[in-house]
């Protein structure tokens, strides 16, 4: 759903990268974006699904109290906006090379690089993990109830493309070891709607903080839709992408976990580089 944003959107990322060759044309078809929703949904009601039966992993904790919400928004806006001027060196070259043969391990330090205004938030404002939405406990079974969810989700993703049998295909080619900066990519990404999340409710409240998060973090793709030769439809695609970042925050803020949705959110990120052929 770049929390975008996310966002949780599967439109590209927070900051510019380099595009990489897809499997069809850059417009995203009605059909694609059908699964994706479908997917997520189901993704999302089966954790809602799973927490009522079970709450031990996410039992409710209280909200994270500032003493000055609006100057934590602003810090966060500021952090933002750091993300966003590295990312734009990013896409000019000016981090790590590109075209050395291990540009997945390097481009992953590239994202940690691009995004790492977000954790120095944390440490300059003397912030704990759990102003993130980043638990510490149990981490491994958070992450592993996420790759559950994930291939539930790619599993109605090929369902409503094509049929089950494009499913197998789907995952291998998701789980490659060349994905492996995408995978830290969207870490990241969810870690930064979460800072960004928190302290805008802290200010504002929950309904107004859905719709102002995942407007703020759909429109942050927009440059880079433009840079690789989007077409205004594409943009105007992005209105779908807020509606279903809405829907995800709605529920991450009663998870206050994004590490379970990491691992979906991953998984139908790289649906957009391997579509399902269309059924006949």
């Amino acid at each position: 759903m770049a929390f975008a944003a996310v966002l949780l959107t599967n439109a590209g990322p927070l900051a510019s990268r380099p595009a990489k060759k897809r499997v069809g044309t850059i417009s995203m078809t009605v059909t694609h974006h059908v699964g994706l929703l479908v997917a997520y949904l189901g993704a999302l009601l089966a954790w809602l699904a799973l927490r009522s039966w079970n709450d031990l992993l996410w039992r409710q904790q209280p909200d994270p109290v500032f003493a000055s919400p609006w100057r934590e928004v602003v810090w966060a806006l500021v952090a933002v906006a750091a993300v966003l001027g590295i990312g734009i060196l990013y896409s000019q070259g000016w981090l790590l090379p590109a075209t050395s043969r291990h540009r997945p391990a390097l481009d992953a330090v590239n994202q940690v690089l691009i995004y790492s205004p977000i954790p120095l938030l944390l440490l300059v404002r003397r912030q704990g993990p759990e102003t993130a939405w980043l638990p510490t406990r149990r981490i491994l079974s958070r992450v592993g109830v996420g790759l559950v969810l994930a291939l539930l989700a790619l599993l109605l993703y090929a369902l409503v493309r094509t049929g089950v049998q494009a499913w197998p295909e789907l995952v291998l080619q998701t789980y490659q070891p060349r994905h492996i900066s995408y995978l830290v990519q969207v870490l990241l990404e969810d870690f930064g709607i979460a800072v960004a999340f928190v302290r805008f409710r802290a200010a504002l409240g929950l309904r107004p903080t859905l719709l102002i998060v995942a407007t703020l973090f759909a429109a942050a793709h927009i440059p880079g839709l433009l840079a690789s030769g989007a077409r205004l439809t594409d943009i105007v695609t992005l209105s779908g992408d807020v509606g279903l970042g809405v829907l995800a925050l709605a529920v991450l803020q009663r998870a206050r976990d994004i590490w379970w949705f990491w691992m979906v959110h991953f998984a139908l990120d790289m649906t957009q580089f391997f579509p399902v052929p269309a059924a006949a």
